[in-house]
């Protein structure tokens, strides 16, 4: 597996209907080799954005002096004697998968309080973090996960997870956690896939001051166009005393500076977790958010795409020949339902997914005749063919 950067954003200031389960039923996804000379870059999860530099005046004297037909992406890798505008980027290898391989998409996000008041519960999550990576992993979980927080705050991910994570720096102070993963949304928008299970986790010892629960839960849902769940670590509400006017958690070794009301509040109207920011023991708390979120809901016909996809590829599902055989009856051509159209059958491609999807008709057709589903990917290119 090739190592890539880390993401980094700097900036400064329920369950789906399912289809019948098709067991019998296999994709092979036959990656033709095809070529074409690159010119634009490649948006893709794993290119990294610098809202600072985004947008960079370059003098008038030194773009005359740039060559037009200069590929802007190649490799490092590219062979001394192959001409830059020449390289054919290669097609991804040949996957094949079962019915039920590809699952649900989950995109988690996390919102970290930056307050010095954290800076134990922070150490705390970081020793304990790698249980949360690796119930993603062992639940074999289509996961993307990012954090809003400011960068020495956010615990490193593992190496196979680099290209599904993204790190958006910006501090969080301890009362704005909500209004921060609205502001920052526009950061983080393109990693999220629209048909994810959407779980936010926030982990702070004050209370959203800024912005109350009824305000940012239609706020959220519109930007997402669906609704998530919420997650609370922080403080649940006790008696209130002299000792502790506020009614905020406290033992001998933590207290938190507020209740965390709206977090809470969330949490029970979207049936996430009210976790506290008093229990010291963190594997406690990852236990049960991996209980939570670690789930594998398999996707019947429904075929996830080498992602993200190689340097200078573009998925383009109208160059896709898919073909579909049982026994002697084969192979036949199955139609590409444009815009999610299935009247007359075929498959659909969810872009943001990488995935193709077979339409229900379709499916279950294929499922009584236990046939096979080959996918001829083909490969488009960011310049075109």
């Amino acid at each position: 597996m090739s190592l890539t950067p880390r993401l980094s954003l700097d900036h400064t200031s329920s369950a789906p209907n399912l289809a019948h389960h098709a067991p019998f039923l296999a994709l092979s996804l036959l990656l033709s080799a095809c070529g074409a000379r690159t010119g634009l870059p490649v948006e893709s999860f794993d290119a990294g954005v610098d809202a600072e530099d985004a947008a960079v005046d370059v003098p008038e004297d030194v773009t005359e002096d740039v060559p037009e037909d200069v590929p802007e992406d190649v490799p490092e890798d590219v062979p001394e004697d192959v001409p830059e505008d020449v390289w054919m980027p290669m097609c991804p290898d040949s996957l094949v998968v079962r019915t039920g391989e590809a699952s649900v998409p989950v995109d988690i996000i996390w919102v970290l309080d930056n307050s010095g008041s954290m800076i134990d519960e922070v150490e705390l999550m970081q020793a304990n973090i790698r249980q949360f990576w690796d119930s993603i992993t062992v639940a074999n979980v289509d996961s993307r996960v990012i954090f809003v927080s400011q960068a020495d705050f956010v615990p490193p991910p593992p190496l196979d997870f680099d290209r599904r994570f993204l790190e958006v720096n910006d501090r969080v102070n301890s009362h704005d956690a909500l209004l921060k993963l609205l502001s920052n949304f526009d950061m983080y928008e393109r990693a999220l896939r629209p048909n994810a299970v959407t779980h936010f986790i926030v982990v702070t010892d004050d209370d959203s001051l800024d912005m109350r629960a009824e305000d940012f839960r239609p706020a959220m849902e519109e930007r997402l166009g669906h609704e998530f769940i919420f997650h609370a670590i922080a403080s649940e509400t006790i008696e209130r005393s002299l000792e502790n006017p506020t009614g905020a958690c406290f033992t001998p070794e933590s207290y938190a500076f507020r209740p965390g009301r709206q977090y809470y509040q969330l949490a029970e109207e979207t049936g996430g977790l009210q976790l506290s920011i008093c229990n010291r023991d963190w594997s406690e708390l990852f236990s049960r958010l991996s209980e939570r979120i670690a789930i594998r809901i398999p996707l019947p016909c429904a075929y996830s795409l080498p992602y993200p996809p190689p340097r200078g590829v573009v998925y383009d599902p109208e160059s896709f020949t898919v073909l579909w055989t049982a026994g002697e009856n084969g192979p036949n051509p199955l139609r590409y339902a444009a815009d999610g159209d299935c009247t007359g059958g075929g498959f659909t491609y969810e872009e943001r997914a990488a995935r193709v999807e077979l339409c229900e008709t379709t499916c279950e057709e294929i499922d009584a005749l236990d046939g096979v589903v080959d996918v001829d990917l083909g490969c488009d290119f960011a310049d075109g063919p």
